[in-house]
């Protein structure tokens, strides 16, 4: 079972993608992930060195890359050099690999600068239909504290439900964020000016919304926290940043207005320009995403994928599995059980009661007929001629 099957590393061999290429590796264990290397050059015209020279020695670094790769123990595919627009090339190669996450450095920062973000990386945040995973310059290899900022958006609820994955696997603390802006900043355009009733009535609207937000997902075996704050939202995610010394921040890039392909000034935008941590911005699809491998037909081996999927938080998907395994062997009383574990953590209390009950038929019958087979087998009379 692959969650984070494929890894575009894009390096451009600088520093920061030296940072970068840390990161991948470190995910890349944690999940079992392939990594794809890419490196993209630009058109050269009117230059006294050739194309292919050029293409020659960066295929040369790419190589010794994918050693260095493999001798930590991870599987690297082979290198590939593109020529054009880095950002387009790297995006069309996303596409083409049906990678996961495009993962690349943040960019330089001069001394006593801010983090500034690199014009591919902001690029591709915009324009990638794929996760994209920036990892900040000099950022340590590990993830321990994951902040997730949602605004009940379908890409927010996407984001969640990966930055939960990532928590099972990389063993880290989870906190999800909600910021409400006044009404007086939302209406500042219309010069509509909120009275305190209408602003706590509304305050209490969105905290409610949270409430039934985080309610929806499911946070067994993961750390986690939920914070409420008053202001501007990309601000005040700036500040809890800052604040909780996070190593990665998860949102989705598109926001209530849906503009943030198109537009300058989106949450995710105003945040992720001054990169205050490493950063996966999510659009239309996860990073984290189940794929199956073969059928399988034996009934033991199938009750571990479920037990499997039940861990890593794929409720349904076990779901199904303990089902096909009920359905070949109703018996089977820890199938019974699991499904019991994961209608439970669906919140369907009345399904978990009744499998619950009956497993323990189950159990409680076999019992009895291994307690009166040994009875018969041990009875003075058994064997004896009449």
């Amino acid at each position: 079972m692959k969650l984070l099957e494929k890894i575009l590393f894009a390096t451009d061999f600088s520093q920061a993608a030296d940072s970068a290429l840390q990161m991948a590796m470190f995910a890349a264990k944690a999940f079992d992930s392939e990594i794809l290397l890419i490196h993209v050059m630009p058109e050269l015209h009117d230059s006294a060195v050739t194309l292919d020279q050029v293409k020659k020695a960066s295929a040369k670094r790419l190589e010794n890359i994918q050693a260095h790769i493999r001798n930590q123990g991870i599987q690297v595919l082979e290198p590939i050099v593109a020529v054009g627009t880095p950002f387009d090339q790297i995006i069309q190669c996303g596409d083409r690999r049906d990678v996961n996450v495009i993962m690349i450095g943040s960019g330089q920062k001069a001394r006593e600068e801010k983090f500034r973000l690199g014009m591919t990386a902001e690029r591709l945040i915009r324009r990638a239909s794929k996760p994209v995973w920036v990892v900040k310059s000099d950022a340590p290899p590990m993830v321990k504290k994951i902040l997730c900022p949602v605004d009940f958006s379908d890409p927010s609820r996407r984001a969640l439900d990966n930055a939960l994955h990532l928590s099972r696997n990389f063993q880290a603390e989870v906190a999800v964020l909600t910021v409400i802006e006044p009404l007086s900043s939302i209406y500042r355009a219309t010069a509509h000016r909120a009275a305190k009733a209408e602003e706590q009535t509304w305050f209490q609207q969105q905290e409610s919304a949270f409430e039934s937000f985080v309610r929806d997902f499911d946070f067994d075996s993961v750390s986690w926290t939920k914070a409420l704050r008053h202001g501007r939202p990309h601000q005040e995610i700036l500040t809890a940043v800052r604040e909780g010394k996070f190593d990665l921040l998860i949102m989705g890039s598109e926001g209530r207005t849906g503009l943030a392909r198109i537009l300058l000034g989106s949450v995710a935008e105003k945040v992720v320009r001054e990169i205050p941590c490493s950063i996966i911005t999510v659009k239309s699809e996860h990073a984290i995403r189940l794929r199956q491998e073969t059928e399988i037909a034996d009934i033991e081996a199938r009750f571990k994928r479920g037990q499997e999927l039940l861990q890593k938080g794929f409720l349904r998907e076990a779901l199904h599995e303990f089902e096909l395994v009920t359905a070949q062997a109703m018996l089977y009383a820890p199938a019974w059980e699991g499904l019991a574990a994961a209608h439970k953590r669906l919140g369907h209390e009345g399904e978990s009661k009744r499998y619950t009950e009956m497993a323990k038929h189950i159990r409680r019958t076999l019992w009895q007929q291994r307690v009166e087979a040994e009875i018969r087998a041990h009875h003075p009379l058994r064997g004896k001629k009449r």
